[in-house]
């Protein structure tokens, strides 16, 4: 049978998706392995590299592959040379780099302010793990060959090639977004050659062969994952990607220069990235914590989201009224941006049961959702709202989210649409207008239509909540 392999390397797991013309074949899932050293958190190449070997192996015994991709989180990168890693890569959260951004960043706002870079300047970009790397002897600028982050290297080691996807390159804060090329003035005060970041492409370009296998290029998780469904869609949208992390991203062509901002387009954030082909864009807003907030949330509880015991609180909170709790608002969301640290609550009545937490938790990610769209929407206009994630499953927090926009949402059934994007990646790479449309006849979007009622009191609530963050964050 013929098909096309995405890989999706995840923070937490990986996922290698067999995707043939009858649409998704099977999923593999693995632990994406990490270690600690010095107090600094790495993704374990070595593991990786075994784990990934072994999969491919056993699925080249069973299918015929006709391409392969491969997408990851972003910001983490890893030194190469002679076909190999010099180091593990830091992972892209760690805080070890806060003090390299500290010292740099002057000079970096001159060489990338934001209509350069098309974002704000954070501490978790690939550029300061490059330099933590180097100030702490990790690594030797001498020795590397290619800084290529962490789905790049995956392609690396199949066909010895090493390409940078241009949306891989927005997280690294070294590229000029308008121009599509690296920041010549910053690299070079920094003295990272253009050769050691080498050829900047778009998603779907052909890097190399894995044996007879084709081999294409894919790029960060979120904007694969847009990538996929802006094929299948066949049209401009904004994609809802709810993982660990959250990110809303607006996908569009620019108009007599209408993305060309010296700040950023929402008060706390906004990136502007390059989109799959020439004079196209995304914009994009998130949260840093997302998913993560709801499971930080339900291990206080002693709970996890597959336990009877949240499924029952979930339908309790199906019967309750909508009110403010408290307020909620954490580090690299839309609200405070980087202003602040960690998770906090605010205003959390001492006896506020575990239900009405939870409820707070799902307001919060459902009016940060709504801050974003209705600011993407004033760039790109009423497109579309499209949702994926493993949150889709969630369907009392669903009917929040799609209340609170009072808008259709659509999906895909499936979990894994990073994993998807990378496959489609893949096909389109390989022109493989055949499959391409038999898959499309099978990945149907489903709709998630909103309450009248509910999206009256959403209505309310958003008010309610403008207000109180307004008073608790001016």
């Amino acid at each position: 049978m013929k098909v096309y392999i995405g890989i999706d390397l995840g923070t937490t797991n990986t996922k290698v998706m067999v995707v043939s013309k009858s649409g998704i074949e099977k999923v593999v899932k693995i632990k994406t392995p990490r270690k600690t050293l010095n107090n600094v958190e790495y993704f374990d190449l070595d593991k990786l590299d075994r784990n990934l070997e072994k999969i491919l192996a056993q699925l080249k015994k069973i299918y015929r592959i006709s391409g392969l991709s491969c997408t990851s989180f972003g910001e983490s990168v890893v030194p190469v040379a002679k076909g190999k890693k010099l180091h593990d890569p830091i992972v892209w959260y760690d805080t070890c780099t806060k003090k390299t951004q500290k010292k740099y960043e002057k000079i970096v706002a001159q060489l990338a302010p934001y209509e350069i870079s098309g974002s704000r300047d954070i501490y978790y970009f690939s550029l300061y793990k490059i330099l933590y790397m180097y100030e702490n002897n990790i690594v030797r600028p001498e020795q590397v060959e290619q800084w290529l982050p962490v789905s790049s290297y995956v392609l690396y080691k199949l066909t010895k090639k090493g390409v940078w996807d241009m949306t891989q390159a927005c997280r690294s804060h070294m590229v000029d977004v308008h121009n599509r090329s690296w920041n010549k003035n910053l690299i070079d005060h920094f003295k990272i050659s253009q050769d050691q970041l080498g050829e900047l492409s778009y998603t779907g370009s052909f890097v190399g062969y894995y044996g007879e296998i084709p081999v294409f290029l894919a790029g960060h998780d979120h904007l694969t994952g847009t990538f996929g469904l802006v094929s299948l869609y066949a049209n401009e949208l904004i994609y809802d990607s709810m993982g660990t992390a959250s990110l809303i991203t607006a996908i569009t062509h620019e108009k007599d220069r209408n993305l060309h901002m010296k700040e950023p387009f929402m008060k706390n954030g906004g990136l502007i990235g390059i989109g799959f082909k020439d004079k196209q864009y995304y914009l994009a807003s998130g949260v840093r914590y997302h998913g993560k907030l709801i499971e930080l949330v339900l291990r206080t509880f002693n709970m996890t989201v597959s336990s009877k015991k949240f499924r029952k609180m979930n339908e309790k909170i199906k019967q309750m009224p909508q009110k403010v709790n408290f307020y909620i608002y954490s580090n690299g969301d839309n609200l405070v941006g980087e202003s602040c640290q960690g998770i906090n609550f605010l205003e959390i009545p001492p006896d506020c049961t575990q239900e009405e937490i939870l409820q707070a938790v799902y307001h919060y990610l459902s009016y940060t959702s709504r801050v974003t769209i209705e600011n993407l929407n004033r760039y790109v206009g009423d497109l579309p709202v499209v949702v994926g994630g493993a949150l889709i499953s969630n369907d009392v927090f669903m009917n929040y989210k799609a209340s609170m926009l009072c808008k259709d949402l659509y999906y895909l059934n499936t979990s894994e649409l990073t994993a998807l994007g990378a496959a489609i990646s893949a096909i389109k790479g390989s022109q493989d207008e055949e499959v391409f449309e038999s898959l499309k006849t099978k990945m149907v979007f489903q709709r998630i239509v909103p309450n009248y009622e509910l999206c009256k009191e959403m209505n309310r609530l958003y008010q309610r909540m403008s207000e109180g963050y307004n008073r608790l964050l001016r």
